[in-house]
């Protein structure tokens, strides 16, 4: 491998360079500067080496290093591929262990990065394996506990999170700086439990470590919103989410935590009521594979508020359809979601089934709440119902959940218009405005005639004779917001 650009002095070589990123990783040592990351981004990786000695190989974990924590996550991803394959280095190594350890720890948060946890999780079960020293096994089980996290696994990435705080307590390190993917696990897992002082902690923990990496900052503040919804702070959090998701600093962010975020956004306009701002909030916004980011999900929230039960199984039907490939901790709120559908589609059978297992697969990773906020409270209570009627032994489970949904936004504002199809739907939203009804035909491909008879029938529904009175009862159930 060769550096293309050498940066300024002498210190700035790629050996030294590369040392810096690696063992600032490590919880001995401050986290490397946003300076030594750009520089790293210019080195040419080059072949794969016949053989890879210490110095190739830690050259290429802090490249890895360098892209994942700058978001350069397509091209950190092709490095990966290039060099890694089923958990280990692709060619041989002359390489101490705690060396093949950081490194193989390095390939796993660029997975984590990818929203791969399956993959993250091979390649952190590797790098404990290979930890020979109390550093590399701190962020051995630190990349590990992220992996988990990110998969929705929160009891073994509890597990993961305390190795990491007795390995401290064990070394006796009189400073420990703890590892961004050690924190983001605590992020993902605080917002699980809906825990909100634990978020509190984090953001400024985050803050403090370090101040001069925006990509820090920004999942300071990423924390911060979620606590704001958490905790019903609805305008300090939409303030706070609008500038992370529209500001111009937005894209000095990791891509993940930008997805979680538009996630909070969507879900704080649910909480408040405000459903087709939600839906255009996160509209255009692509599911990754893996589905740890999950926007059908989204969707199908925002479907359930507006009472369109079939579009919010039409939203989810492909998260259904990638089995076993879905990520476990969007697929729970997946299945919560479609339960509440086909309870409203006076399908019980169908809702259990599928209340069951989200709630079997809750209680075996983790007792998170975060599937259930921002939905409609009525049948979620009423699936809660039916569980304990037919399943006793999970009562105290149940019991718990509402006590915890008690003082949390489960509760959306009811859509109390009447449905209106998607077509109708489509119709009424171009009402307010002053275009005629031929106009409205033409911008919407359709018949005059088709326009008249749909329009017939949104009459009938809102109990109104005419187009004025329409607008008035949709503007005052906030439909065109």
């Amino acid at each position: 491998m060769r550096d293309s650009s050498r940066g300024p002095g002498q210190d700035r070589g790629l050996r030294s360079l590369s040392e810096r990123v690696v063992t600032g990783v490590l919880p001995t040592d401050p986290p490397p500067s946003v300076l030594d990351l750009e520089l790293l981004l210019s080195v040419e990786t080059g072949p794969t080496p016949r053989r890879w000695v210490e110095a190739s190989a830690r050259t290429l974990e802090a490249i890895l290093i360098a892209r994942c924590h700058l978001d350069d996550v397509e091209s950190a991803l092709q490095l990966v591929d290039t060099h890694f394959a089923e958990g280990r280095l692709r060619v041989p190594g002359s390489l101490h262990p705690a060396t093949r350890s950081t490194l193989l720890a390095a390939a796993s948060e660029v997975y984590s990065a990818a929203g791969q946890p399956r993959r993250a999780g091979l390649y952190a079960a590797s790098a404990v394996a290979h930890a020979a020293t109390a550093p590399t096994r701190y962020r051995a089980h630190a990349v590990r506990a992220l992996a988990y996290a990110l998969n929705g696994e929160y009891d073994a990435a509890g597990r993961a999170i305390e190795r990491c705080h007795e390995l401290m307590i064990e070394a006796g390190w009189s400073r420990v700086y703890r590892d961004y993917a050690l924190i983001l696990a605590e992020v993902l897992y605080a917002s699980a439990v809906l825990d909100a002082p634990a978020l509190a902690r984090l953001s400024e923990e985050l803050q403090a470590t370090a101040p001069a990496d925006p990509f820090w900052q920004y999942t300071a503040r990423a924390a911060d919103a979620m606590r704001a919804l958490i905790t019903r702070d609805y305008m300090s959090g939409l303030a706070l989410l609008t500038t992370l998701v529209g500001g111009a600093d937005a894209l000095k962010s990791h891509t993940m935590v930008r997805g979680f975020t538009l996630g909070v956004f969507a879900d704080t306009l649910l909480a408040r009521g405000e459903v087709r701002r939600a839906l255009a909030v996160i509209e255009g916004a692509e599911t990754p594979r893996e589905h740890a980011l999950c926007y059908g999900m989204q969707r199908a929230a925002a479907y359930l508020a507006l009472g369109r039960d079939r579009s919010a199984l039409n939203a989810t039907d492909e998260c259904i359809a990638t089995g076993a490939d879905h990520c476990v901790r969007t697929l729970v709120p997946v299945l919560v979601r479609r339960s509440i559908a086909f309870l409203r589609l006076s399908n019980p059978a169908a809702a259990f089934a599928s209340f069951e297992e989200a709630f079997g697969l809750r209680v075996g990773l983790g007792e998170s709440l975060a599937p259930f906020i921002a939905l409609p409270c009525e049948p979620l209570d009423q699936l809660l119902t039916m569980l304990v009627e037919r399943r006793p032994d999970v009562a105290d489970a149940v019991a718990a959940v509402r006590t915890g949904l008690a003082a949390v936004p489960t509760r959306v504002v009811a859509a109390t218009l009447p449905a209106l199809s998607p077509r109708e739907e489509r119709l009424a939203l171009r009402l307010r405005g002053s275009s005629s009804l031929p106009q409205i035909a033409a911008d919407l491909q359709v018949s005059l005639n088709t326009v008249k008879s749909q329009l017939r029938s949104i009459y009938a529904k809102l109990e109104v004779s005419g187009r004025e009175d329409a607008v008035a009862v949709l503007e005052s159930q906030g439909f065109f917001v």
